[in-house]
Formats: C-alpha cells, structure tokens, sequence
C-alpha cells in the first residue's frame, strides 16, 4: 500500500486517519492482530482500543477461529473507505486520491492549477511516497 504522506511520523496521526489505515490493512487480506498492528504502525495498545472502537462502530467484525481473533472489514467499514476516498478526490487528482493520507492533505494542502493537470506542493519534503516492506 503506497502511499504520499507526512516525510517523518512527527506529527500525530488523527483517529480517522488511523481508522483508515487500520481498513485498509485489513481490506489488504491481514486478519491477524499482529499483523494487523504492524501494517498499521501501531503498538498493542492503541490497536486494541481502536479495533475495539471500530467493533462498535460497526466497522469490523471480530471472529473467534480455533482459539484464535481474526477481523474482518464489514460493508460500513467498506463504506467509510469509499467516504475518505471520496473527500480526499474532492480535493486532489483521483489518481492521487487513494494514496494519499487525509491529515497532511489537511495540514499542507497541495496547489492544484489548471484543473487537476499539475499537481505540486509547497515543498518536496511535504510529501513523500511510502513503499510497503513485505
């Protein structure tokens, strides 16, 4: 999951935008928790208090197989993934939408001209392209 982010993880990542990583790694095919929280850039604690959000909001859904938790990404879940990358359409290219993150869209907004044909931002090291290590 590539993706134009933040150049460093100094700033803290809000609650949708977790929520949304979260998704998306388990829309990626990892069931798992630890899995689940790696992918996701999270410790063991946070990832269970947000998983255990997401369950009551309907989000994911947990199943107990063998003995052991795996979450699955219901159609809300589904649904909220197709909301942020909608928002975030409205606001840059589609072709960049889905790669890129909602908070440093927010915080450095790139600068569209000439209807979506030249995409820049105020400086190179706002925006970087992460590249997944497995």
């Amino acid at each position: 999951m590539s993706r134009i982010g933040l150049s460093s993880r100094s700033i803290r990542r809000s609650k949708p935008q977790i929520f949304e990583d979260v998704l998306r790694v388990i829309e990626s095919g990892e069931y798992k928790p630890t899995r689940i929280m790696y992918k996701s850039n999270l410790s063991w604690k946070p990832l269970n208090k947000i998983l255990n959000n997401m369950i009551n909001l309907g989000l994911i859904e947990e199943k107990d197989l063998n003995g052991h938790k795996y979450f699955f990404i219901t159609e809300k879940g589904k649904e909220f993934l197709e909301l942020m990358d909608n928002l975030k359409r409205m606001l840059v290219p589609a072709s960049f939408a889905r790669y890129v993150e909602i908070d440093s869209l927010l915080s450095s907004p790139p600068k569209i001209n000439e209807g979506y044909r030249s995409f820049k931002t105020d400086s190179l090291e706002a925006v970087k392209l992460r590249i997944p290590t497995s």
